[in-house]
């Protein structure tokens, strides 16, 4: 057991005795009514004069039931349910030829054999048997109270009245196995009653309906001729096929195809139960799960090594979690759990170290086709009711405190640490993301590069900022890699070509290039190319003028379609710049593969270059590399003088950082621009121009919005 039960508080322990106890009464209650029932029909029977039987269509009907109950080709079974066999089809038929009491016994047989067969326990075998038993005894009192018991004879007519009474008998059977089935399940799983209900008898009259139905068909059918069975056997066996794939469909539509799991659909409706609904839980947890290295393994091993992980995973959450718990796979490798505890509002009953045992179990390594693989997980915990009853906020407060221990590297976080924290969860950016395109509030900063021979402005890269008008300004840390994962990359990157092109043609900077960070995403779309051709017709914008920079990671990612893309750019007259080189895993062969312009050196070798000898080793060898391919090549991250000298000795072409210029707004980067031509007018006049050295790097120096 995943979580040991003595771990468990006390008051949550007498919990789980309470609804022992209500198991044990409701099973008990169950079997005495079945019992009441089986007594009042051996009265009957026993009093009452036998009605006339077809013994032969009874013996037919009852090896029927008892050959179906006892092959599983004859069941209908999805997983995680109970399957769905032919018994109340064949006993319905026995109740119709007239015997209550032998209908009841063999109806009794073939449900103990149907256990022996799927090795049920003892008590759940009582239950399934009390069951039926409740059920079909229920229906045997309808018919015995309203009317005849014994089928139409051979040459007898069928009466509105039979059909009536066959039909009624038929809907007790469904009505009844539906209430007594949804009481034990929402016994079993503490789902509100109302909720049971409504969910057990539509599915048992959906699934078991049409089949219930055959069996006026075949008694009818068979009175009237023997020679009826082979048409009515092909019926049957359309419908039980037709009624078995509605079932897979229906099943199919609330859980997850791979893992088994339930999918988000469903989640939300546990959860909307669970606390949102009438008669739901007081509190309780709801756990988001994210798996942590997911997608290198996913890289590295292949899919159908990602998919057995999947399962793996899965599998373990069924095993380890509580009885009450309810998992789903809500997409990817994000799953989440609902437990309802039955916690106090502040969540004091679940505690760290049993929370943080979960997330140690879950991290142990799984097999996966024979070996063992390691994978962490990330657990957000929200508490309802503090953190709202439904699905939706719920899954909103797990997924801030989700995406808090992801960031932080701390395995499980609580949403009632992150209330105070200005940083908002996936699920609630990506909602914010489409008003903010609509609202304008993205913005631009440009930060420019210098050519280091001339000290000229040669490129101004353009950045994005997001002012959210609640939560100030939102990181690209935050939000872009995020985007990337979504359809909205292509709006935003448009967003970002038009609006730093309308920059720089109102900032008059006539003879500057522009770079535009482009991810991944937008290489492998074979559109990109158009769009980028497109926003530079409507704005006369020379393509020459525009670069775009792309991470040795981005080009790696499908380098058939990102070659595709770079050499339809460069044909048009656009550069291509390969950014932040040297910290990515194809470096010298994206070099060697992809026709590009520039290459720029990552500020991390570039900022060890006056106290670390590899780091200027591996700088100069980057700078003599470039050239020698016909590349420019670019500093990133130079922030004082010395550095400039250094690289300038070295022969670097192009130089930027915070020794030169922050990030600035349109504003600002005019009079930056006004400033530096004076500053290169003292130059020529021969005056030493003054780089600042006393600007430390900031936490916005590596945000990019390929990151």
């Amino acid at each position: 057991m995943l979580i040991h039960r003595r771990r468990w508080p006390a008051q949550l322990i007498t919990r789980q005795t309470s609804h022992r106890v209500t198991m044990i009464v409701t099973s008990a209650g169950t079997m005495l009514a079945f019992a009441v029932i089986v007594a009042s029909l051996a009265w009957w029977e026993g009093t009452q004069l036998p009605s006339r039987i077809n013994w032969g269509l009874f013996g037919l009907a009852a090896s029927a039931l008892l050959l179906g109950e006892s092959s599983r080709r004859c069941w209908i079974q999805v997983s995680g349910r109970a399957p769905i066999t032919p018994l109340r089809l064949s006993a319905f038929g026995l109740l119709l030829l007239g015997s209550p009491s032998g209908a009841l016994g063999v109806a009794l047989a073939g449900s103990l054999a149907h256990s022996r067969v799927r090795r049920s326990t003892p008590l759940a075998a009582l239950l399934r048997a009390a069951t039926i038993g409740i059920t079909l005894g229920s229906a045997a009192l309808v018919l015995i109270s309203f009317g005849p018991t014994s089928a139409p004879g051979v040459a007898g007519t069928i009466s509105w009245q039979w059909v009536a009474l066959a039909t009624v008998a038929g809907g007790t059977i469904l009505l009844v196995n539906g209430v007594v089935t949804s009481i034990h399940d929402a016994v079993g799983s503490r789902t509100p009653l109302v909720t049971a209900l409504r969910r057990g008898v539509g599915a048992h009259i959906t699934a078991e309906g049409a089949l219930l139905s055959l069996a006026p068909i075949w008694i009818v059918g068979l009175n009237f001729s023997i020679t009826l069975l082979p048409l009515l056997a092909v019926t049957t066996v359309l419908v039980f096929r037709s009624t078995k794939h509605a079932v897979e469909r229906s099943h199919e539509a609330r859980h997850d195809p791979l893992t088994g799991l339930g999918n988000r659909r469903a989640f939300h409706e546990q959860v909307e139960d669970a606390f949102g609904g009438i008669g739901g839980a007081a509190t309780g947890a709801v756990l988001l799960i994210d798996l942590d290295r997911f997608k290198e393994i996913n890289d590295e091993l292949g899919h159908e090594v990602g998919d057995a992980l999947l399962v793996a995973f899965a599998d373990r959450l069924l095993h380890n979690l509580p009885r009450s718990a309810v998992s789903a796979r809500l997409g990817g490798d994000e799953f989440a759990v609902l437990l309802p505890l039955h916690v106090r509002s502040d969540g004091s009953t679940v505690h760290d170290h049993q929370l943080e045992s979960l997330r140690a179990q879950l991290a142990e390594p799984l097999t996966v086709s024979g070996f063992p693989v390691s994978v962490d997980a990330s657990i957000g915990v929200a508490f309802a009711p503090r953190h709202g009853r439904s699905a939706s906020d719920l899954l909103r407060a797990a997924d801030v405190a989700m995406y808090r221990a992801k960031r932080l590297g701390t395995s499980v976080e609580r949403y009632d640490d992150c209330i105070k924290i200005p940083r908002r969860g996936s699920i609630e950016l990506l909602s914010d993301i489409g008003e903010a395109l609509t609202d304008h509030q993205f913005r631009i900063h440009f930060q420019p590069q210098l050519r280091m021979d001339d000290l000229g402005v040669d490129t101004l890269e353009a950045l994005i900022r997001w002012q959210h008008p609640v939560h100030g300004e939102i990181q690209p840390a935050d939000f872009i890699g995020l985007i990337e994962q979504t359809d909205l990359i292509g709006p935003v990157t448009e967003m970002v070509l038009r609006m730093s092109i309308h920059g720089m043609q109102i900032t008059n900077a006539h003879d500057v290039r522009l770079a535009v960070n482009v991810s991944a995403r937008s290489l492998q779309d074979r559109y990109f190319s158009s769009l980028v051709f497109t926003v530079l017709s409507e704005s006369g914008f020379p393509a020459e003028r525009l670069e775009i920079e792309v991470t040795e990671r981005a080009l790696a990612t499908q380098p058939e379609q990102s070659s595709y893309t770079i050499e339809r750019l460069r044909s048009a007259g656009v550069s291509v710049a390969i950014d932040d080189f040297g910290t990515g895993y194809s470096s010298f062969e994206t070099l060697r593969q992809l026709p590009v312009d520039r290459v720029k050196i990552d500020g991390v070798f570039v900022g060890g270059l006056l106290t670390n000898h590899r780091d200027r080793v591996i700088v100069e060898t980057v700078i003599d590399l470039g050239h020698r391919l016909g590349l420019d090549v670019i500093a990133e991250g130079v922030e004082s003088t010395d550095t400039w000298d250094v690289l300038h000795a070295m022969g670097c072409d192009i130089a930027q950082g915070f020794g030169i210029a922050r990030p600035m707004a349109f504003p600002d980067l005019r009079g930056w621009l006004t400033r530096w031509n004076e500053i290169r007018v003292e130059q020529i006049d021969g005056v030493e121009p003054h780089v600042p050295d006393d600007v430390g790097r900031s936490e916005s120096a590596d945000l990019r919005l390929h990151q």
